[in-house]
């Protein structure tokens, strides 16, 4: 049983998908878990670093209310801008994913996407939200929609894989480099070459990414390299536990959503 308390404390965001007469309650999870991998900068005693701003000219350590921010000219200078003029070009807060419109699934580039959230139907819009996933996986379709977050507003595309829907952010056009940025020598068509090339990439084909490639092989030597060091007790500093963020619960979201949907199904 999906517990919805547990749901709302661990959401990064809720409110509403809207679009002409519909509205859905959503929950927004971010898909992408926290990196297991923790490094600390520490001194020889183990001691964790701390940030500090020095002034460059006079070696001051500089304190809050001394630090301005400003805005590069191009010209070696800055323009100075104040924290309140900031909030004054802040979006609206507003509770609600404002889905624009929809566009087919393939018309949005691969590198305009960003970074993937699930979006959990909450409170009794279950019906509505499979109605929504099940519509955009038939017509293969996208939805473009913007949402506030955290006095930021989002670009996102609404799409529906593995029966549940996804929010993901979307790169603004002036974020990307255009391909004609790059000096590229003009392509000359060879008739062998191409044979070559075909049957290269054919003999290396394969009906889906293999599980061995979505593995981070860096990070299991890393976790590796230190679990044998602690049991061996090497390189071992004693000191106070660090602080550290309660990261998030290492649990399926996606097993969740479908189990909930499974259970309102049934009900």
């Amino acid at each position: 049983m999906v517990d919805s308390k547990w749901l709302a404390r661990r959401s990064i965001w809720s409110g509403t998908l809207t679009f002409g007469l519909v509205s859905i309650p959503v929950s927004l999870f971010s898909a992408v878990r926290p990196r297991d991998t923790k490094m600390h900068l520490l001194d020889e005693t183990g001691v964790p670093l701390s940030r500090r701003y020095y002034c460059p000219a006079d070696g001051r350590k500089l304190s809050d209310d001394e630090m301005v921010r400003g805005y590069a000219t191009g010209n070696s200078g800055f323009i100075t801008v104040e924290d309140d003029e900031l909030e004054g070009l802040q979006p609206e807060k507003s509770g609600d994913i404002d889905l624009r419109e929809f566009v087919p699934l393939g018309s949005i580039p691969t590198l305009y996407f960003n970074k993937p959230y699930f979006l959990f139907p909450a409170g009794k819009s279950v019906k509505a939200y499979r109605l929504l996933v099940l519509v955009l996986q038939d017509e293969e379709k996208a939805g473009i929609a913007t949402f506030v977050m955290r006095d930021r507003e989002y670009l996102v595309a609404i799409l529906a894989r593995q029966g549940v829907l996804w929010a993901e952010t979307l790169h603004f056009a002036e974020e990307l480099r255009g391909q004609d940025q790059l000096d590229m020598p003009e392509m000359q068509k060879d008739g062998d070459q191409v044979r070559v090339m075909t049957e290269t990439i054919s003999a290396m084909t394969d009906d889906h990414l293999p599980e061995e490639y979505m593995r981070d092989r860096y990070d299991q030597r890393l976790n590796e390299l230190v679990a044998e060091k602690r049991k061996r007790g090497k390189d071992l500093i004693e000191t106070e536990r660090l602080e550290e963020e309660a990261g998030e619960e290492q649990v399926d979201l996606m097993k969740m959503l479908k189990e909930r949907l499974m259970e309102e199904e049934a009900a």
